[in-house]
């Protein structure tokens, strides 16, 4: 399916999910909802990830989950309401409710951030860590190596000398390999297909999983996978802005810089790829999205489309 097919079939999920949560649902629409899902494995999937979103906020507390169930049992009658009332199993914003799947290792990390949550660390050895949103990591110290496993999400670091002599490595461990610090400052990012590492000072040297090896000197980047090492090029400035609560695009693409900013938010945030290709300029803060879509609204001709607190599209103005 085309980026546009896939935009649309997962909207038509969302619409799906509102008809059948209300307590007015017909068995007429029952059975075309039925028909909908059956006619394509591409709806089933859409369907799949509409109920995996909603139901992170299952996981909440009870005291948070029971206004937004005392309102579904007296009585919800309408879309609207319907709507409505799952605003209130949201409790409040921040609560780090996300749609991806952690890998079993992320749950039980040493450290982690939630949704929207940067963390700052400071390890024994005196290096800075920092998580950014919903990210992962191990801290294990022993005699002879200073390791960061990250399972999820992206971490920076701010390396310093050991006090330790002799000194011991200080690595960071993702699927796809290991980056040894050769006193430095950088940043390494899991990717669906692969890791990215940044460099910002200093030196890292990535080793495949596989055995392939490269150094990356500072103001440089690369993707690595578990069998190979691609391309050095520039780093961005604005790789790292994250860590003082920034989004930066210079000239940036509008789908790259929401799928960034998707991370930071709690549930659905998409971009109609009709308005993909738009390139924006400027420094956005990120505890405050709304803030984000004000300007992007006012900036380009796009609308924002709440669906739901957890549902969110950015659409052209004429769709």
């Amino acid at each position: 399916m085309s980026a546009q097919s896939d935009f649309r079939v997962l909207e038509q999920a969302a619409e799906w999910f509102a008809v059948l949560a209300s307590e007015s649902v017909s068995d007429r629409q029952r059975k075309a909802w039925q028909l909908w899902l059956a006619s394509n494995p591409a709806h089933q999937a859409a369907w799949h990830r509409v109920q995996q979103i909603s139901g992170q906020f299952q996981a909440l507390p009870a005291a948070q989950r029971e206004p937004g169930h005392n309102a579904l049992r007296a009585g919800v009658r309408t879309r609207r309401q319907v709507l409505s009332s799952l605003l209130l199993l949201v409790g409040g914003a921040g609560l780090g409710l996300t749609v991806s799947r952690k890998p079993v290792q992320a749950w039980m990390a040493d450290q982690s951030s939630t949704t929207g949550q940067i963390r700052q660390l400071h390890l024994a050895d005196g290096a800075q860590l920092w998580l950014n949103s919903n990210s992962s990591v191990d801290i294990d110290y022993s005699l002879d190596l200073r390791l960061l496993r990250l399972w999820q999400g992206e971490l920076l670091v701010d390396s310093a000398p050991d006090i330790q002599q002799p000194a011991r490595p200080l690595c960071v461990d993702t699927v796809d390999g290991r980056l040894q610090a050769l006193g430095t400052r950088f940043s390494v990012r899991m990717q669906q297909a692969g890791t990215l590492l940044s460099v910002f000072e200093g030196r890292v040297r990535i080793t495949c999983a596989q055995g392939a090896s490269k150094v990356v000197g500072a103001g440089q980047q690369a993707w690595f996978d578990r069998r190979q090492i691609g391309p050095i090029s520039q780093v961005s400035p604005a790789r790292n802005a994250w860590q003082r609560g920034m989004l930066l695009a210079d000239d940036r693409a509008l789908g790259d810089f929401i799928s960034e900013l998707a991370e930071h938010v709690p549930g659905h945030l998409a971009v109609d790829p009709r308005i993909a290709g738009l390139h924006l300029v400027g420094a956005f803060p990120l505890n405050d999205p709304e803030r984000i879509y004000a300007a992007l609204e006012a900036s380009l001709p796009i609308r924002v489309n709440r669906r739901w607190p957890w549902w969110i599209t950015l659409e052209p103005v004429s769709g």
